[in-house]
């Protein structure tokens, strides 16, 4: 059995194939690698100066015609802010207090110009603020504005506390409870703000910050909401802002700061990148691994030794599966040489971070750990997609429909799994597309079908494989090679 292995890898390393293959991947990672370092990580606003729109468009219209001063006022005070973005940068923190903030400041100075709706006293309020906003914007005073919101948090709360005592009604003390609690979470983002140093100006923590707050409002949302009655999409929804809430809040806490599309980012998510070269290389040898020699006639030669055709078959069979191996572990190992060649290997001190719901906790994994675990979880869908082209080889003796009908089985997967969820066709769970991928049960997920389990999903993937090979098998040792 160990020579006709060692005999069939020598004549699959034998394939010009393979090696083209091999190639076209290895420069597909050192490409994608160059791309995104030049590419990845852009916190940038995007500005479009309009300047020279909101000018024109004033010239036509009168500040001092009733039914165009409105009209005017806005475009005026849209006019401001893009100049002013436009002299402190859209990349700056002031432009995010002057397209938030400021207009509120710079709309009733305009408004008392051409309008009697604004009193002195109001003018006279808002003009000082801008003076002062401005002034904080040449001070680099970030600060200043995160402790101006702080007050108004705070006296909000105060009041929110008061109301909350006098209140009877259940159904309003929900609501002031939910605004109690929403008034917290923008509280401990502007603690955070001063406490970490991270300031408006766009950035990794910045976008941790908002994305903490968007989700825990989203879970807040949730209160008094039984969750085990809630629907399938309430449940995700519910689940992917826990995660991204926690997952935000240890960043902030131990200002990490990550990069999308470096060299780690690339690693932990080494099958969603590269899946389809994994399949490509796997499914063109384990179509061709037995086709072909039927194709050239040296089939005979191979069924004269003294071996019988199930270990013929199986010994072909093994070593399909150890070329699956062989071409993950190639793309791993090239993406970690080549991918810290070019990006820099430093981003590989971080480990894998992962909010866990079954622990409801975030927790570290070491990078190498992380990729065996999804690789061994991603394994089943390329061992049954290679075994069925395998199988396809057997039957057919065809290589081109042996490699087609597995990549159309790929392609109509995830269509197969979404109309089964749409139409609530329970019986798919007893098909393989909705249990082969097990990286869905990781670390407490929510698998697709709420009947499926881990042991469920393996028992079922097993059955299909001794479906194929059994097929196989028995195509094999009854099929004529007389007339080949």
């Amino acid at each position: 059995m160990i020579n006709l292995i060692g005999n069939e890898f020598i004549k699959v390393f034998k394939k010009k194939t393979i090696y083209i293959l091999l190639f076209i991947t290895l420069a597909y990672i050192i490409l994608s690698n160059i791309i995104l370092k030049n590419t990845s990580n852009n916190y940038s606003n995007y500005f479009y100066d309009d300047t020279q729109y909101f000018e024109s468009s004033l010239k036509e219209l009168d500040p001092h015609d009733s039914n165009e001063v409105s009209q005017y006022i806005d475009l005026s005070v849209q006019l401001e802010v893009t100049k002013l973005t436009k002299e402190y940068g859209s990349d700056s923190w002031q432009s995010y207090i002057i397209n938030t903030i400021l207009p509120e400041y710079i709309e009733p100075i305009i408004e008392h110009e051409y309008t009697d709706n604004i009193t002195d006293e109001a003018y006279n309020e808002a003009k000082k603020s801008y003076d002062i906003a401005i002034e904080k914007f040449k001070a680099d005073d970030w600060k200043y504005f995160v402790n101006q919101k702080l007050d108004e948090i705070n006296s909000s709360l105060e009041e929110q506390y008061k109301l909350k005592e006098t209140t009877k009604d259940n159904q309003t003390l929900t609501s002031i409870e939910k605004t109690i609690a929403n008034l917290e979470v923008s509280k401990q983002v502007n603690e955070w703000r001063l406490e970490k140093n991270i300031s408006y100006e766009p950035s990794f923590l910045n976008n941790a910050l908002e994305n903490y707050s968007s989700n825990k409002t989203e879970l807040i949302s949730y209160q008094g909401t039984d969750l085990s009655k809630a629907s399938k999409d309430d449940l995700k929804y519910y689940n992917s802002a826990l995660e991204n809430a926690n997952l935000n809040k240890y960043y902030i806490d131990n200002m990490i700061t990550l990069k999308s599309g470096d060299n780690r980012d690339m690693l932990l998510n080494l099958f969603g990148q590269y899946e389809l070269f994994i399949l490509i290389i796997g499914i063109v040898i384990a179509g061709s691994i037995v086709s072909d020699e039927f194709n050239k006639g040296t089939i005979k030669l191979l069924l004269v030794k003294p071996y019988n055709r199930i270990k013929i078959l199986f010994a072909k069979f093994i070593v399909c599966m150890c070329v699956l191996v062989l071409v993950i572990s190639f793309i791993a190992i090239s993406q970690f040489i080549f991918g810290g060649l070019i990006q820099g290997f430093s981003s590989l001190s971080i480990p894998a971070i992962i909010y866990n719901f079954d622990t409801n906790k975030v927790e570290t994994m070491n990078i190498l750990s992380y990729i065996c675990l999804t690789g061994i979880c991603k394994l089943p869908i390329y061992i049954l997609l290679t075994t069925l082209a395998f199988t396809c080889s057997t039957i057919f003796t065809n290589t081109a429909l042996a490699v087609s009908l597995p990549f159309l089985g790929y392609i109509a997967a995830p269509f197969i799994n979404q109309l089964s969820v749409a139409y609530n066709i329970e019986e798919i769970i007893y098909f393989v597309t909705p249990n082969w991928d097990l990286t869905q049960y990781l670390f407490g997920g929510t698998p697709l079908f709420e009947n499926t389990t881990v042991p469920f999903s393996i028992i079922v993937c097993l059955i299909y494989l001794v479906i194929l090979l059994f097929i196989s098998s028995v195509v094999f040792k009854k099929r004529d090679i007389k007339n080949i």
